[in-house]
């Protein structure tokens, strides 16, 4: 007799759960379907694996992947799911596993509801076909979900998992915000600093004299956990307030009482990366909810801190120059960004802000200079530039008299639709195709290739107009960039680095660690690419 494993998945949480931690409903009947089914047809159960609240999309589903190591090992022979859908939903993972390592390794893999068994060779087909109609229909599912989200946004409902510091949800709804009064009295105060002229380094300062939490010290006063990197939790632990936590405070319109959402989203259904999104298309609701600034107060705010823009250093003329590494720098050992120290503006010296904030108690000054370590970086990138010209894509730097940058990017955008829609499109024919071998060689039924055939076409017929749509924007878009590019301007400007590139050193730069000044004056520096 074959050993078997039996395999369910649920993917979001269940209202029949009684507490945090158990197995919904849903997946106990699950269980209890797949044992019926496993001692009806005389397998051993070898173990029963279960994801509850995750994803079909989720590679990094803990029994999951405990069951392919299982497999591997050669721990059972059979792996029994309700349907093909609750093993996986990304056909990728359908290559891999059922026609790609199971067969290799000799595992069987049924689908109890779907009728799948990769013992039957005639069913490879329609396997293929359900894993196309798994993926598109989590594409589908997650454009809705992002729809409906949309929606509920443009109707002032809060959407986030935790409110803004000086606000949380309301206990009657949890789409509404109202002010948390202990935390938005500090708010008040920053904002007030803020008014009198104070910089964020000073405002800082102040609120580490008084003693006032930091957001994420008082959210674990509150109980609150959120997930955090080693060195932000342990910098955060000291109660050391940071320039960027005061800098998004004062920026955060919220606090007028208007909404803001959509800043951020997916690059995809199937990544977990979040990118940023453009300010023109967040959005803000007026008059949600209870101020806790007025919106005079903010917008005079906002004037001041565009004064303060500019780095911390002056060329020989006097004027101020763009911080080109703004947010980039941080202490190699405790991992705060670094800050300006007070001084001569022609020499400007960075020092680490734990450092700083904690009046030199905690780390250890890390100083470095920041025009020199400017003129460094610049050298290394220029290096690498001129090494790679014959590999840049040089629309993504220039801006030409007709074209621009954006221009191209929006270009590869439709160019790239168009692309994954044709591709879309080639394998549903190639499944018609197919499909028709398999009724003429009676591998399935009548009844079974009128449906699939029905569901093909009316998606081809979908997928044909897209298209049709997709090269019309396309050609749209190329009648707008058709201004002829100058090579040789753009490779001398890409080169040169001016103080108004300071894009291009975002594009190339994650971040720079800053160690310590050895006794013999020595500093280790490592810059951390984005390449």
């Amino acid at each position: 007799m074959d050993k078997a494993a039996i395999y369910c998945r649920l993917s979001k949480e269940d209202q029949d759960k009684m507490n945090q931690g158990d197995d919904s409903a849903s997946i106990q009947n699950q269980k209890l379907l797949l044992v019926d089914y496993a001692i009806a047809h005389q397998f051993i159960i070898h173990d029963i694996y279960s994801d509850d609240d995750y994803s079909g999309l989720d590679s990094d589903r803990p029994a999951f992947n405990r069951l392919i190591n299982d497999a591997k090992e050669g721990c059972f022979q059979v792996i029994i799911c309700k349907t093909q859908s609750r093993f996986t939903r990304e056909m990728e993972l359908v290559e891999k596993y059922l026609h790609g390592l199971f067969p290799v390794i000799g595992i069987r893999f049924i689908g109890v509801i779907d009728h799948v068994d990769t013992d039957i060779k005639g069913n490879k087909k329609a396997r293929q076909i359900n894993g196309l109609i798994n993926e598109w229909y989590c594409e589908d599912l997650s454009e809705n979900i992002r729809s409906v989200f949309r929606s509920k946004m443009e109707k002032g409902q809060f959407l986030g998992s935790y409110a803004a510091y000086g606000y949380k949800k309301s206990p009657e709804d949890n789409h509404r915000l109202i002010i948390d009064e202990e935390a938005a009295w500090v708010v008040r105060k920053i904002y007030l600093y803020a008014l009198k002229g104070l910089g964020n380094k000073q405002i800082c300062d102040k609120l580490y004299e008084e003693d006032i939490p930091t957001p994420s010290v008082y959210k674990r006063m509150q109980g609150i956990t959120d997930k955090e990197t080693f060195k932000a939790s342990a910098y955060s632990n000291k109660n050391i307030w940071g320039t960027s936590t005061i800098q998004k405070i004062l920026s955060n319109r919220i606090y007028t009482g208007d909404m803001v959402q959509g800043k951020e989203r997916k690059v995809s259904y199937k990544s977990k990366k979040v990118i940023a999104v453009p300010e023109s298309e967040w959005v803000i609701v007026p008059d949600c909810h209870e101020a806790i600034i007025d919106k005079e107060s903010f917008a005079l705010v906002q004037e001041l801190r565009k004064s303060r823009r500019y780095a911390c250093s002056a060329d020989e003329a006097g004027k101020k120059q763009i911080n080109l590494l703004a947010g980039k720098i941080k202490c190699m050992d405790c991992g705060s960004t670094m800050v300006r120290c007070n001084g001569d503006k022609r020499y400007v010296t960075l020092y680490c802000q734990l450092y700083k904030r904690s009046k030199k108690e905690q780390c250890s000054a890390h100083s470095v200079n920041y025009n020199k370590l400017v003129e460094a970086v610049k050298l290394k990138i220029q290096d690498i530039l001129q090494t790679n010209l014959q590999h840049i894509n040089l629309e993504e730097y220039l801006v030409t008299e007709s074209s621009s940058a954006s221009g191209n990017k929006l270009l590869k955008e439709k160019e790239k639709k168009f692309t994954v829609l044709e591709d879309k499109l080639s394998r549903i024919k190639k499944a018609l195709a197919l499909l028709y071998l398999d009724k003429a060689d009676n591998k399935i039924s009548e009844e079974e290739y009128r449906e699939l055939k029905s569901n093909l076409i009316q998606m081809t017929e979908e997928l044909e107009g897209k298209v049709k749509e997709a090269d019309f924007q396309i050609q749209k878009q190329e009648r707008k960039n058709d201004t002829y590019i100058n090579r040789e301007v753009i490779l001398n400007d890409l080169l040169n680095l001016k103080e108004s590139d300071q894009e291009i050193y975002h594009e190339f730069i994650d971040f720079i660690e800053i160690g310590e000044k050895g006794r013999d004056k020595n500093q280790e520096i490592i810059i951390h690419w984005r390449l």
